[in-house]
């Protein structure tokens, strides 16, 4: 399957004791579908703008508790469904409360992005970040909290989890690509290799011109065909790198980033490999009429 044949994911999950705040959320994610026409038909006759812009709808779960969140996400992740983003509410009597249910959200899937809920009394910025450390999958938003914070957050948290996604299955198509077309050059450089040798055996000093010529352009063919086979994975790894590099980098981008580095390393050490076989071995003819 192709990346234009993967849909984007926009599952989302809420997290919060208020069963209220469960319909405010599928309000303004997960809006009837007919909320749009009748907000276009209003801006029409009595000149109002729609509350919210015309967006994407995301598929909602929601979860009472930070327990049951978890079986959710752990469920979801196993059946290779993840959820892109979660809302958790910091408090959730009697049971978990936000920092601890964010814990176990990430045990389960370390991918899934997170958006606190909370009043600033209830956990300092501070202590979150003490707490869950520095990371990029963590925002907060505070209470009160409105409609265009909500689908800001969504539609920009969303798109960077499929964004990295999407690099992460690129990368690794590229290092299986790149490893195996590696290892199809190793071996028709040492065919070729041995066939010259061969012939060298054979044919001695005596060995003709028509041979050595024949050779020759075997092996400047090998080599038109293994710059075309390099070049073009390398050049997709410049473009994945430079997208990497724009990008903040955390723990997994960073082991991506050494998986494009052995890649990398790979293709410039065959290219080496080759240019020193194209020059030590290459042989001295010079093609001239026979008397």
């Amino acid at each position: 399957m192709t990346d234009n044949q993967i849909t984007d994911n926009r599952r989302i999950l809420v997290i919060d004791d208020n069963a209220s705040i469960h319909e405010d959320f599928k309000k303004i994610l997960a809006p009837p579908v007919d909320s749009d026409s009748l907000n276009q038909a209003r801006a029409a006759l009595f000149g109002e703008a729609p509350t919210l812009p015309t967006q994407v709808r995301y598929e909602l779960d929601f979860a009472s508790q930070g327990r049951e969140g978890f079986g959710l996400v752990q469920s979801a992740q196993q059946a290779g469904n993840p959820y892109a983003l979660a809302f958790v509410d910091m408090r959730m009597p009697p049971g978990w409360d936000g920092l601890e249910t964010i814990e176990h959200l990430w045990y389960a899937d370390p991918e899934i992005h997170v958006v606190v809920c909370s009043a600033y009394s209830d956990h300092p910025w501070e202590d979150v970040s003490r707490r869950i450390g520095e990371t990029d999958k963590l925002l907060i938003l505070m209470k009160p909290f409105n409609s265009i914070e909500v689908v800001q957050l969504a539609n920009s948290l969303t798109k960077k989890w499929n964004l990295a996604r999407s690099v992460k299955r690129q990368i690794e198509n590229l290092a299986f690509s790149v490893t195996q077309r590696t290892a199809e050059l190793r071996e028709a450089n040492e065919r070729l290799q041995e066939r010259v040798a061969s012939r060298a055996e054979e044919g001695g000093s005596t060995q003709s011109h028509g041979d050595m010529a024949a050779t020759c352009h075997q092996k400047e063919e090998f080599l038109a065909i293994m710059s075309h086979e390099i070049f073009q994975p390398m050049n997709e790894l410049v473009n994945k790198v430079a997208l990497l590099l724009h990008s903040t980098l955390n723990l997994e981008q960073r082991e991506q980033m050494a998986t494009v580095q052995r890649c990398a390393q790979d293709v410039l050490t065959l290219l080496k490999d080759m240019q020193e076989f194209m020059t030590t071995q290459k042989p001295d003819i010079q093609m001239r009429e026979p008397r």
